[in-house]
């Protein structure tokens, strides 16, 4: 049957219509392709870009933090010398301190008595302070700390400031560092640590230095010789001991409980009065000022500037400034207390301290530390 035409005319324009539609929407998809394409193809390349120039700015960023830790590092290692400087000629200007305030009418005993009561409550806010946060040693452990405060830093102080009241500090100084040496033969014996060759050496060196240097005590002075060797004796245990449990807890806080052992060891000795001793405290404002400045700067601020040089350098170069000590005393004394010395002295005063040098970078090297500093209770001594 055959359609009318003007009916076929109607579907032809129709369909004439239709397909324009078609073309026309075939036409703005494949547009909103080749846009889409073309889109996608600008995302890309401006993402590749951006990564490029992320790199890139990345690797000049790390190349710059290298650098800055390069100069950081530098610049905390020389601080870090510096610190351990300070800290090891606070320690040695403590005879000039303790000597002044001898003259003013305090004997050793005093003169430690108020050291510590005034020391350890500033240890304490110290601490406080600076390491907060840090636990509190518990149980056997607190025992063990308190003892070495208690018991090995009393003596300690009890014959090395009793030595100074008898002989030249320069010499006391010098004869009390053989310690180090000590404690690595302490250490042989309890710990089963055998000394290398060179420690051996060391070992050597250190008896012919002290021999030197006693050498040139007077003779009246041999109680002022057994004191010191006492105190270095008693020092020994008590490093040697505490690197056992001191490592497990923060440096500051350990120290502080040792310095309060150290107090109520004092007052224990004080109140008990062992042998008749006598208790005598400065009589004058300047004697007291010498405390003062002891127990302050000789004490507090040599400890805080020893760890910060132990945070920032290790214990190794941190030894191995503290090792100039006796010669910082040594100084002080010819300057300021009229102390001579001898040819035979300087020559024992730089074998000794030149054995613990050796002995200290022996140890650092063998990743041990120094038994004399690298421990947290190598801190408190003198």
């Amino acid at each position: 049957m055959h359609r009318p035409v003007a009916e076929t005319r109607l579907w032809n324009r129709a369909d004439a219509g239709w397909r324009s539609r078609r073309r026309a929407a075939t036409r703005r998809v494949r547009s909103n392709v080749h846009w889409s394409r073309g889109h996608l193809h600008r995302r890309v390349s401006q993402r590749a870009q951006t990564r490029s120039r992320t790199s890139k700015a990345r690797a000049v960023a790390r190349s710059l933090n290298v650098r800055g830790n390069h100069r950081l590092g530098a610049n905390q290692r020389l601080i870090g010398i510096g610190l351990a400087i300070v800290s090891c000629t606070l320690y040695g200007i403590n005879p000039l301190f303790s000597v002044n305030a001898y003259a003013d009418g305090a004997n050793s005993r005093g003169l430690m008595i108020a050291r510590f009561l005034i020391a350890a409550p500033l240890l304490l806010v110290y601490r406080f302070i600076t390491v907060r946060p840090a636990a509190w040693p518990r149980g056997r452990d607190l025992i063990e700390i308190f003892l070495f405060g208690y018991l090995g830093f009393t003596f300690q102080s009890f014959f090395y400031f009793g030595a100074i009241e008898r002989m030249d500090s320069g010499l006391v100084s010098v004869i009390f560092y053989c310690f180090p040496i000590m404690a690595v033969l302490v250490a042989w014996w309890l710990l089963k640590h055998k000394p290398s060759k060179v420690i051996s050496a060391c070992l050597v060196a250190t008896v012919v230095g002290v021999s030197l240097t006693a050498g040139e005590v007077a003779a009246g002075e041999t109680v002022g010789i057994a004191l010191t060797l006492a105190g270095a004796l008693t020092y020994t245990f008590y490093v040697v001991l505490s690197s056992r449990v001191m490592p497990r807890y923060d440096g500051v806080t350990g120290l502080t409980i040792i310095l309060f052992g150290a107090m109520f060891g004092w007052l224990t000795l004080w109140l008990v009065r062992p042998f008749g001793m006598q208790v005598q405290f400065p009589n004058t404002a300047t004697g007291w000022a010498n405390v003062a400045v002891l127990s302050t700067f000789g004490t507090i601020v040599a400890m805080g500037t020893f760890f910060a040089a132990m945070k920032r350098v290790g214990p190794g170069p941190t030894s191995v400034a503290s090792t100039f000590e006796p010669v910082v005393t040594i100084v002080v004394g010819m300057l300021f207390l009229d102390e001579r010395l001898t040819g035979r002295s300087v020559i024992g005063a730089v074998l000794v301290v030149g054995a613990v040098v050796v002995l200290t970078l022996s140890e650092a090297r063998r990743d041990a530390g120094s038994l004399s500093s690298a421990t947290p209770g190598g801190a408190a001594h003198n």
